[in-house]
């Protein structure tokens, strides 16, 4: 039996950049195309298959003529939904509710765990719960759904709380679940989560992330992108499929203390950035220490028309230091101020009920909003 287990995909990730965004359908599309070639038995979404509950018309084009070519193959397809796919409120339409017609397609978005067998497999899922509570509930039962002599996969999306973990995704996540939790998942013969965007599995468990198919940050920048293919016949084989992805380049700091006006600025560029490195890449810069001058002269125009040969390119505008201030200001991302002050407002009321979840709330809608 073949199985194979992506996730993370995040479609119509890059909202205000359309360029960007068509790096996350090529890597969808590239991994159906692999579908259509390994001809498994069975393919799992463990969540996050669009950024937003409200896809564009262009991602939900792009999602139904690909899951379309596996519906036609008789390829059966079990996608979980989390919380960028699903509505905050109840009575919004899901959209999920796209694939009710698909043949041999099985979808799980209500909140609750459930159960789908078939010859020799029996699958388990846990979707999206806006509660942690209840979904730490749910996530108990999860044993009770074993079947003996079938073999037994789990399939959810959550963050484990371990320090080495945290760097691998820029995701905030809703639920967080504990090494000790984990323990109820051991005699599952495999667990198939999202959340994480890095490709990696617990050393001590057949607990399995399959990372995201593109780098949605540059945080990234040196994850590889993979897929899992699974193999049971004695024992499980799992072969990791590489994706490839466009360079990522982040220039990081570039300081601009003594440089007053555009046109020497993009002269400096040009003295110290080899433009063959950067074209059709993902390139980022801060530039830094500026002066009120730049600041005022700054011609946005110039610096894209520098960089026009790369495929993406974002900057941001850092104010010099003050004697009397402690760190840069990001001129350009007010939002990261904003999360400052209300994490800082947050630490001054330790009494506050729920904290935790009120600063998660938070971040989110910032993220959102950015």
């Amino acid at each position: 039996m073949k199985i194979i287990h992506f996730s993370d995909t995040h479609l119509w990730l890059w909202l205000e950049n359309t360029t960007r965004e068509e790096d996350f359908y090529k890597n969808f599309e590239q991994v159906i195309n692999d579908i259509l070639l390994e001809k498994p038995d069975y393919v799992i979404h463990s969540g996050d298959l669009f950024h937003t509950s409200k896809p564009s018309n262009k991602a939900i084009s792009v999602v139904i003529s690909n899951f379309l070519k596996l519906s036609e193959s008789g390829i059966k397809v079990i996608i979980i939904a989390w919380n960028h796919d699903t509505p905050r409120l109840s009575t919004t339409t899901h959209s999920f509710e796209i694939f009710k017609t698909f043949k041999w397609f099985y979808t799980f978005y209500e909140p609750e765990i459930k159960k789908l067998e078939f010859e020799g497999v029996n699958f388990v899922m846990l979707p999206h719960i806006h509660d942690e509570n209840i979904f730490k509930d749910e996530f108990k039962k999860a044993p009770d759904f074993l079947e003996k002599d079938k073999i037994n996969v789990f399939v959810s999306h959550f963050w484990i709380s371990y320090k080495e973990y945290e760097e691998y995704t820029d995701e905030i996540s809703w639920v967080n679940i504990s090494v000790e939790e984990l323990e109820i998942l051991k005699k599952f013969d495999y667990v198939a989560l999202g959340h994480y965007h890095k490709n990696f599995s617990l050393p001590w468990t057949n607990i399995s992330y399959s990372g995201s198919l593109e780098h949605t940050s540059f945080n990234q920048k040196n994850y590889k992108v993979w897929y899992n293919i699974l193999n049971f016949s004695d024992k499980l084989d799992k072969e990791i499929k590489y994706l490839q992805t466009r360079k990522m380049i982040d220039l990081l700091d570039f300081d601009c203390e003594n440089i007053l006006e555009t046109e020497v600025l993009i002269l400096e560029l040009e003295s110290k950035i080899d433009k063959s490195l950067i074209k059709d890449a993902i390139v980022k810069i801060n530039f830094v220490n500026m002066n009120l001058k730049l600041l005022l002269d700054f011609r946005e125009n110039l610096i894209y028309n520098f960089f026009k040969e790369t495929f993406y390119f974002e900057y941001k505008k850092i104010k010099k230091q003050d004697e009397n201030v402690k760190n840069n200001i990001d001129i350009k991302n007010s939002l990261n101020i904003i999360n400052d002050n209300f994490k800082d407002f947050l630490a001054n009321y330790p009494d506050i009920e729920k904290k935790d979840e009120i600063e998660k709330e938070i971040s989110e809608l910032l993220k959102a909003i950015d």
